[in-house]
């Protein structure tokens, strides 16, 4: 299957850019990233997908795109852990 993808504008790939450098930790998915720039929704797909051929963003497993860079792009996402609460044995005794 060809490639249909459009070749987005060096300005608007500007912005892009910018967005992410000034501020750092930008993650959003497709639709955020669509309203916050007022793009068609293939117009973002293809400003998203030249950045990530770039090598200047990364897609998350959970579909955000962030920096490369950032390591909130190269690591999953974390989740609480449990916390430990030991329960005492109903034999035990406490100290006199």
């Amino acid at each position: 299957m060809p490639d249909t993808r459009h070749v987005p504008d060096d300005r608007l790939l500007a912005r892009v850019r910018g967005e992410y450098l000034e501020m750092p930790g930008l993650r959003l998915t497709l639709d955020q990233a669509r309203r916050l720039w007022g793009l068609e929704p293939q117009t973002c797909r293809d400003v998203l997908s030249t950045l990530i051929d770039d090598g200047f963003l990364a897609c998350g497993s959970d579909g955000r795109y962030a920096r490369s860079t950032d390591e909130a792009a190269t690591l999953p996402t974390l989740r609480m852990a449990r916390a430990y609460s030991p329960r005492p044995c109903p034999d035990a005794r406490l100290p006199d």
